[in-house]
């Protein structure tokens, strides 16, 4: 796969993690990618890959809802079947955007709003 690909399946990764935290995607506040540190490990042929994702940063420590936070951080990893080691290990940063006003918003603007959509 080229890295194009990885990126697409980093990317389905982030979506399902979200889902599984119950956070759907608004229509109107949205998560991009504002960074990605990638590193390419080991070729990844065609056939079955799993892809890893936590959230790194903010903490459930670091995270205050009455505080702003504009960015969050994703670890992510692609991993073949059976092999330890991943073949790609990355670190996304997303911020958070209301695409009508097509400005920043806070991470606590893009929850409340994934909440009320679910």
């Amino acid at each position: 796969m080229n890295n194009a690909v990885a990126l697409e399946y980093l990317e389905a990764g982030r979506w399902d993690w979200l889902g599984r935290q119950g956070l759907v995607h608004g229509d109107r506040m949205i998560a991009v990618v504002a960074r990605t540190e990638i590193d390419y490990l080991a070729e990844i042929p065609r056939g079955r890959i799993e892809v890893r994702t936590s959230l790194e940063s903010p903490s459930a420590e670091e995270f205050d809802e009455d505080d702003l936070t504009f960015r969050a951080r994703f670890r992510q990893r692609l991993h073949l079947p059976e092999v330890a080691r991943p073949a790609v290990d990355a670190l996304v940063t997303v911020a958070f955007l209301d695409a009508d006003q097509r400005c920043l918003v806070s991470m606590q603007d893009f929850l409340a709003a994934s909440a009320v959509s679910s």
